[in-house]
């Protein structure tokens, strides 16, 4: 079956091709013609600011001259090091000057949020949702059971059940000999990739638990559907719902631990971490904590480049198939099987892992023949094209950039506010030009990440 749908594609693909090329000589004759105004600017320019502020910009200060960005930076001569231990005693510090700078809790608003560490051997991890921790799970997972071989040459299952005996709630670790370690994020940008992750990718389980109170909240004449579904909150009602729930101490919202600041977990003004990693730099921070504690052979950069990203791309294809898809599950009263498949796509495609070049690969008549292998070479085969190219290191800030135009600036400044003490304790950027543009004005590109039908073909002819 896999055969003839590839043949097709392999078609579609060039007739798509064949009509991109036809309207721009049409557009071209037409402009020749003097029958279409010629802008003054580069018809590109919106594209190619977009990637420009993703490129430059980064998303804070960083103590070792390196500030971090929202995507790995790109390849360069130089290769890359481990972050040194004096970046991480500088990172330290800060924490503990702005700790004492507001000699006081470090939740705003709210009291401090319940966490979880994780205790194995002589380190305790605080798992902070949204900052690479189940990947760390992997790490402390590998080390008490005493594993050999490469770290990702193993299949580790539900990492989350699997470490579930090491979690201690809300207890200092003990002073002596122990290495405390954290990892933080961007504010906005961990936001935002919690409502990819949890709401915009298709998990029934998450749209009961997270989207219908949002939904309630935010669309209070919601028709039936969208109550008892929930798929389709935007990424603005999502941010009034969040709003609420973080400065209003009356509203009866059950705060969750992947939206909740970072500031407000971990306890940072009452333990003092001795690694705090930024998921900005992963590769390179994870890399120097293993090398101060003497780990450096379970992992290296050239490991992390080959299996980090497809890895992610096929767990969750594999979820999705094995429970998104069965026919017994709850999601298809909200969506047919090709919503779901291609809001999967689209959320590969945000994570940076495929191009956005890169359209959904089915025709419709091709869905329900599909298989869990059939799609998973497709996969393989889009993201073995996507390694040529290189603006798909910023489909993550496109992404962004696009989600947050949808938030009225009102909603934005009360985010700022929110994440104040984010800011202060890891030296984050409050007012990000990726989130606040200069007078306010966003400069959308013509392709659309949260358009499941939408296609790179829009952007390609302009």
């Amino acid at each position: 079956m896999l055969a003839p749908i590839l043949r097709r594609l392999r078609w579609r693909r060039m007739s798509l091709w064949l009509l991109a090329m036809a309207i721009v000589g049409c557009l071209g004759f037409l402009i020749f013609t003097n029958q279409v105004p010629v802008l003054d600017e580069d018809p590109l320019s919106l594209k190619t600011k977009l990637k420009e502020a993703a490129k430059a910009f980064s998303w804070g200060s960083d103590d070792d001259h390196q500030p971090p960005s929202l995507q790995p930076p790109p390849q360069s001569p130089q290769p890359r090091q481990p972050t040194s231990l004096q970046a991480f005693q500088n990172r330290s510090q800060r924490v503990r000057d702005a700790c004492s700078a507001k000699s006081g809790s470090a939740a705003q608003g709210q009291p401090p949020f319940p966490y979880h560490s994780l205790y194995v051997r002589s380190m305790s991890f605080c798992a902070l949702p949204k900052t690479g921790t189940t990947f760390w799970k992997w790490i402390l997972y590998y080390v008490d059971k005493n594993m050999t071989g490469p770290l990702l040459s193993h299949d580790y299952g539900d990492i989350h059940k699997l470490t579930r005996y090491m979690e201690k709630a809300d207890r200092l670790p003990p002073s002596d000999g122990f290495k405390n370690i954290v990892f933080v994020r961007e504010p906005y940008a961990r936001l935002f990739s919690a409502y990819v992750d949890k709401l915009f990718t298709p998990r029934w389980e998450n749209w009961q638990r997270l989207a219908q109170p949002a939904m309630a909240y935010a669309r209070p004449g919601a028709s039936f559907i969208n109550r008892r579904c929930s798929h389709n909150v935007t990424f603005s009602e999502f941010v009034r719902f969040f709003i609420h729930g973080e400065m209003d101490r009356d509203a009866r919202v059950k705060r969750n631990e992947h939206f909740v600041p970072i500031s407000h977990q971990c306890n940072f003004c009452g333990i003092g971490y001795d690694f705090i990693g930024r998921q900005e730099r992963f590769a390179e921070d994870t890399l120097g904590i293993l090398r101060q504690l003497n780990r450096s052979d379970i992992l290296t950069f050239s490991a992390l480049d080959e299996h980090y990203e497809v890895y992610f791309m096929d767990a969750l294809i594999k979820y999705t198939f094995e429970h998104e898809l069965k026919k017994i599950s709850a999601t298809f009263r909200c969506m047919s099987a090709e919503q779901i498949l291609r809001r999967m796509w689209k959320a590969v495609q945000i994570r940076g892992t495929l191009s956005a070049e890169e359209f959904f690969p089915l025709a419709r008549s091709d869905i329900q023949g599909m298989t869990l292998e059939g799609f998973l070479l497709m996969a393989h085969l889009a993201y073995n094209r996507s390694a040529s190219d290189k603006d798909r290191q910023h489909n993550t800030a496109q992404a962004l950039f696009e989600a947050y135009s949808t938030v009225p600036l009102h909603d934005r400044q009360l985010l700022r506010q929110i994440f104040d003490d984010d800011f202060k304790l890891f030296g984050y950027e409050p007012n990000h030009p990726l989130v606040f543009p200069p007078e306010d004005e966003f400069d959308l590109p013509y392709y659309r990440y949260f358009d499941i039908y939408d296609s790179f073909l829009y952007t390609s002819i302009v």
